[in-house]
């Protein structure tokens, strides 16, 4: 697990980007500023997520308020839950 905080929240949804080369180049250099200003969200996940707010905001003339209620509210406890389990780490090493 990495030693940074979890940033990402738990009704988050895992979803495929496609980038070309010149998208990558611009991600990393957006990267390299955050760290160069020591500023925690340097993740690709975060930079596009903050591009997308930016977007929403900007050009589309949206808030985060309004987008969030047009989602409907789900209690965190009614979600289906994983059908996943995680298999415990052994006990002994060879």
């Amino acid at each position: 697990m990495s030693p940074r905080e979890k940033h990402i929240p738990d009704d988050a949804q895992r979803t495929t980007v496609c980038l070309t080369a010149e998208d990558r180049a611009a991600i990393r250099w957006i990267k390299e500023v955050r760290r160069a200003k020591n500023d925690k969200r340097t993740t690709t996940n975060d930079i596009l997520v903050d591009a997308l707010w930016y977007f929403l905001e900007r050009t589309e003339g949206r808030t985060k308020e309004e987008i969030r209620a047009m989602i409907p509210f789900v209690p965190v406890d009614e979600r289906p839950q994983s059908k996943v389990t995680e298999m415990p780490k052994p006990k002994n090493k060879r």
